[in-house]
């Protein structure tokens, strides 16, 4: 109901105001140079008012330019994308991202992505994944070629002392390649398995776009155990979203001396 009072609200302000441009210009001007004055107008209403007003302290204020967003995407998305990409400050709003994801399209995603990844156990981060996952599975299509693990190697670096245990610092290091013909959203997981500490690595995000790559590594503490000459490795990749994992590669790898 409000955002209908709303767009009435706008509606009513643009036709006044092309009405009075007209009229007091003795109709030398045309309507088509009226309308993008006032189109003009709101995108420095939207920059200048709307979007300030998302981190407003004051809830109404925020759930007001929400609105304003939401009733007039065409005019409202563009600003929402100027601001992620040359903030004006060091904070992002999270209302900037919930309203991406539901205004926006693929295109929205890395950029998205890339700010989660800044913003990460930040109050509030979850916002800006949340937002990638939505853009993710509105624009969807479906393809029966998943993504590939083209490489999958881990290199121990140095041998550290905590105690009397002995701790070996390693890098996983992963190829994945994406032949299908859309982007996928995945994510990547690592277990490592007959240590002392059942190692379980944080998981990683990324979007892959068409025809695209990435390249990556994990860094892991490892605690060998002395009666096992071998650890395991699991390794996972999941269409996030979806609980099975599109590849599982498992491996055994000689326990570092």
């Amino acid at each position: 109901m409000e955002v209908r009072h709303l767009k009435k609200y706008l509606n009513i302000f643009f036709s006044t105001s092309i009405f009075l441009i007209v009229l007091f210009s003795g109709g030398r001007l045309e309507i088509s140079p009226a309308h993008a004055f006032f189109e003009n107008q709101v995108r420095y209403a939207f920059e200048h008012r709307w979007l300030p007003m998302l981190s407003d302290s004051a809830s109404e204020k925020r759930f007001q330019a929400m609105q304003a967003f939401l009733a007039f995407p065409e005019w409202g998305l563009p600003v929402l994308r100027k601001s992620i990409i040359s903030p004006e400050s060091d904070g992002y709003p999270w209302q900037i991202a919930m309203l991406i994801g539901m205004l926006g399209d693929s295109s929205d995603a890395p950029p998205l992505l890339e700010i989660w990844r800044e913003l990460k156990n930040r109050e509030r981060s979850e916002v800006w994944l949340g937002a990638v996952q939505r853009l993710y599975w509105k624009n969807y299509l479906p393809s029966e070629i998943s993504p590939k693990l083209t490489s999958l190697s881990v290199n121990f670096l140095k041998t550290s002392a905590e105690g009397e245990k002995d701790i070996k610092t390693a890098s996983l290091q992963y190829r994945i390649d994406n032949p299908s013909p859309v982007p996928r959203f995945i994510r990547v997981g690592a277990h490592f398995w007959r240590t002392r500490t059942q190692e379980n690595l944080s998981d990683k995000y990324y979007w892959i776009p068409t025809g695209g790559r990435i390249e990556s590594s994990m860094q892991v503490r490892i605690f060998p155990v002395a009666h096992s000459s071998s650890m395991r490795l699991d390794f996972r990749v999941w269409e996030v979203g979806v609980s099975e994992p599109l590849l599982h590669q498992r491996g055994r790898i000689p326990s570092p001396r």
